[in-house]
């Protein structure tokens, strides 16, 4: 299942406390509202690109838009998956053709930058004119903070949050069971319990993100930013006291990890399932409803053997990253009044709630919490106990995909994969070098002016919720 490693991580995400103790933070809800669709003699052909794990492209395709075409004939929709890190790519290409036609893009926050600061300027379409129609009244509190971030820093609407994502800790509930352990709440309970558990078991039980080392630079950075935040460091800036101590405690981790963690990422989550390991740190809520499906899957996990909870704290917060994807219209699309009813119906109740109980992603409207089936229970308490404890976002700079590929290349590589973090001087060189090459970077390609505000810790911080 290679093309899982689509379902990346996103990071604009928000959650706000909603129906059941929930904050879900990301983007907007919305309710469906009345929209001219122009001359009801044309069929218009929508194209609607994004980047999608294989089971969630399934469903976009065989209940969102079947369901979105019956509530609106004359209007078909494409559904164009593209590869991971390509949807800026393929936008920017089609712009430069002249030729966009009816396309909507849902893309990955953090490359969203790409498309603000790109050489023809911000290639997405301002929709501040029409957004109070568009975003429903029952918006959680933390969508319309992002709304409100997005407006005073880039001047206007161009894009709607659409799907929050928190990420969680996963365990084997009878392994856990039968050694006497519960999930750990602090790293230095993680620390012990990894400890017996290889004791017992004769190998390492932690599966980590750590595919940076064979090219999987976002998602091993994805778990490094939430790791350096709750040790107190700012990982952007990749140079602070919080960060060194971060590295300090992954490296201690190396001993209990599962000798293939190197090859860990967003779509590695099999092995929990068929017992290579029993803890998986950092995953997506959708891998719950994927490894308790049964049959459809090929596992066997249920709701009695498959734990999950938001994980344990760092020594400084247990504050959890929030990510997520943006949906927006390219510049010199057409048949608009289109575009904008299909953003609508994905943003709204009916969309959201069905997203959520089939993939386990946190709905961001809070009318799609109401009567929930009690067997979503586990994954949704997961969720607000990660809330509960604090989120934030990455700042979302254009230069974030060059600091995913420097943080691993320069620090986690040799530190962690090579075991070169067994002393604070080596861990602290390793993050002044990844420091010295991000500002080498952002001064070449972005200019000075805005090195020296990378060169001041305080600027680039995590964006509080």
């Amino acid at each position: 299942m290679a093309d899982e490693e689509e379902f990346r991580k996103k990071p604009w995400g928000w959650v706000a406390a909603v129906i059941i103790v929930f904050i879900v933070g990301f983007s907007a809800g919305y309710f469906p509202f009345s929209h001219s669709t122009g001359n009801t003699n044309k069929t218009v052909d929508v194209q609607f690109y994004s980047s999608l794990a294989t089971s969630e492209a399934a469903f976009i395709n065989n209940t969102l838009i079947p369901q979105y075409e019956q509530q609106h004939p004359g209007t078909h929709v494409t559904l164009v998956n593209v590869g991971s890190g390509d949807t800026s790519k393929d936008v920017l290409a089609l712009e430069k053709a002249g030729n966009v036609g009816p396309v909507v893009v849902g893309q990955d926050n953090l490359e969203i930058g790409q498309l603000i600061y790109s050489s023809s300027g911000n290639v997405m379409m301002n929709l501040t004119n029409v957004s109070s129609k568009m975003m429903p009244t029952t918006i959680i509190p933390a969508a319309q903070s992002m709304v409100n971030y997005e407006k005073k820093v880039f001047g206007g609407v161009y894009f709607f949050p659409w799907r929050a994502n928190i990420p969680l800790t996963f365990y084997n509930q009878s392994t856990f069971s039968h050694y006497g352990i519960t999930p750990p709440k602090n790293n230095t309970a993680l620390l012990q319990d990894l400890s017996l558990l290889k004791n017992k078991t004769g190998h390492g039980q932690l599966m980590i993100q750590g595919g940076g080392y064979n090219g999987h630079y976002s998602s091993t950075a994805t778990e490094l930013y939430q790791m350096m935040v709750q040790y107190g460091g700012n990982p952007l800036y990749a140079n602070d006291t919080g960060d060194v101590h971060a590295f300090q405690f992954l490296y201690n981790l190396t001993p209990y990890m599962t000798s293939n963690y190197v090859n860990g990422y967003w779509g590695s989550y099999h092995g929990l399932a068929v017992g290579n390991y029993s803890m998986l740190d950092y995953q997506w809520p959708y891998i719950y409803s994927t490894l308790t499906s049964g049959g459809s899957s090929g596992y066997s996990m249920t709701n009695k053997t498959l734990g999950v909870y938001a994980g344990p704290n760092g020594t400084v917060n247990g504050q959890h990253l929030l990510g997520g994807d943006v949906l927006y219209i390219p510049h010199g699309a057409s048949d608009v009044p289109q575009l904008e009813s299909f953003i609508t119906f994905m943003l709204g109740a009916q969309a959201q709630r069905e997203y959520m109980l089939n993939q386990s992603w946190p709905a961001i409207n809070q009318a799609a919490y109401v009567d929930l089936p009690a067997s979503q229970s586990a994954v949704f308490s997961a969720e607000a106990q990660a809330i509960n404890n604090g989120v934030f976002l990455r700042n979302p700079t254009p230069w974030i995909t060059e600091w995913n590929t420097i943080i691993v290349q320069k620090a986690y590589d040799p530190l962690i994969v090579k075991g070169q973090g067994n002393t604070v001087a080596n861990i602290t060189a390793a993050l002044a070098q990844a420091h010295i090459a991000m500002y080498n970077y952002i001064q070449q390609n972005y200019g000075q002016a805005n090195a020296t505000l990378y060169n001041n810790d305080a600027n680039y911080a995590p964006i509080s919720v």
